[in-house]
């Protein structure tokens, strides 16, 4: 039994890798991105404008970080990918993706079905300084992307998602 949590920011391939990795080792699937996005949907928002009324409402953010803690405390063989799972699940195994800035943008250009890569580009990263000044507010957590904060960085610009998901498991059979 073991317990992952998968952060990479948005298109960096952690849905995709979390998905497969819970069905190629059995594993429960959780994701904090779908969850925000179901969130957004109910209030019926896009994620970037449900992301700037999180920067107003406090209520939202805390919702779905009790929704993480909790599974983490009731469950024992899952991945999570979300970007604060590491955090609130703290005897999980931390793995980050990162990626590319313009391949992220590309693949979520791709995702969502959308045109504009320089709009796509511009939001995500006015919401990654929105979630960085949010979180340090919260949580007093400095930099959610920073390195130190996990036990597996893997660069996901040309790896496969197989590939991607052999290294995290070859990790977590060493440990």
């Amino acid at each position: 039994m073991v317990k992952i949590t998968l952060f990479g920011l948005a298109g960096t391939g952690t849905s995709t890798v979390a998905k497969l990795f819970s069905e190629k080792y059995n594993s429960s699937f959780m994701s904090g991105g779908n969850i925000f996005r179901d969130m957004a949907k109910k209030h019926e928002m896009d994620v970037y404008e449900f992301n700037k009324l999180c920067q107003t409402d406090t209520k939202y953010d805390f919702a779905l970080d009790d929704e993480i803690k909790l599974y983490g405390e009731q469950n024992s063989h899952f991945i999570f990918e979300s970007r604060m799972a590491w955090y609130f699940i703290p005897d999980s195994i931390k793995v980050k993706l990162i990626c590319d800035i313009d391949v992220r943008v590309n693949r979520v250009l791709e995702r969502e079905n959308l045109t504009n890569f320089d709009e796509i580009k511009e939001k995500n990263i006015n919401r990654e300084k929105s979630e960085k000044k949010r979180y340090f507010e919260y949580y007093d957590v400095e930099d959610y992307t920073d390195d130190k904060n996990f036990d597996l960085i893997i660069d996901s610009t040309n790896l496969s998602p197989e590939e991607i998901i052999f290294k995290i498991n070859d990790f977590v059979e060493k440990k």
